[in-house]
């Protein structure tokens, strides 16, 4: 175990999550979201389904409170809908509109120009290699 050089590492790999998270909040620029709401999004996406608005502050980790103000204002920009839940009178269920896929499709293509322009200094066993490592990492520690 190296313990003299974890402090640089620990220093080096936060300066690398700075910039893509800069990187990434400049891309969403354009399309008017913070990350909390593109993160949303991925969510609904990913779920494939309408999802209540307590599994979606679920998956963002986040207070129903805090779901239901990102909700509000991808349903202003017509990105989800919400609908009562068949189930349940009390429950909303929230769903990506068309209109939200088509953003999605375009923020994760601006996401993965970042990410090519952030990762195109490396060489593809470069990439490999930090792809692994990245992975050993955080493997059953999410």
């Amino acid at each position: 175990m190296h313990t003299g050089d974890t402090p640089n590492l620990a220093d080096s790999f936060m300066a690398v999550a700075r910039r893509i998270r800069h990187t990434h909040m400049s891309a969403l620029e354009p399309f008017g979201l913070n990350p909390s709401q593109s993160r949303a999004l991925h969510v609904l996406a990913r779920e494939g389904r309408p999802m209540r608005l307590r599994a979606l502050a679920d998956h963002l980790r986040i207070v129903a409170r805090s779901a239901t103000d990102i909700v509000d204002s991808l349903e202003t920009a017509e990105l989800v809908a919400r609908e009562n839940d068949p189930a349940d009178r009390r429950a909303v269920l929230v769903s990506l509109t068309d209109t939200g896929r088509v953003r999605l499709r375009d923020i994760d293509a601006a996401r993965a120009k970042v990410a090519v322009e952030l990762f195109d200094t490396l060489d593809p066993s470069e990439r490999d290699d930090l792809q692994r490592i990245l992975t050993k990492i955080t493997a059953d520690r999410l």
